[in-house]
């Protein structure tokens, strides 16, 4: 993989706000039904907690096509 599509999910949700975390989390429970506490979990910056192969694919695509922004 090229290094420059790699993105830092975790970095890049605990920059958010604590407003743009709820949305980016509903996005993602609407998306593919991940519980939003385990997703916050795993989002922290200091989580033990492993993000699956499936689940680094799916969130880096909602970062890269911004779909939680257009979440209402």
């Amino acid at each position: 993989m090229d290094n420059k599509n790699v993105i830092d999910v975790r970095g890049y949700y605990n920059k958010l706000c604590r407003k743009d975390k709820g949305k980016f989390l509903r996005c993602l429970t609407a998306e593919f039904d991940y519980p939003a506490s385990t997703m916050s979990a795993k989002l922290s910056m200091n989580s033990q907690l492993r993000i699956r192969k499936d689940e680094m694919i799916n969130i880096t695509n909602v970062i890269k096509l911004k779909l939680w922004e257009k979440e209402e």
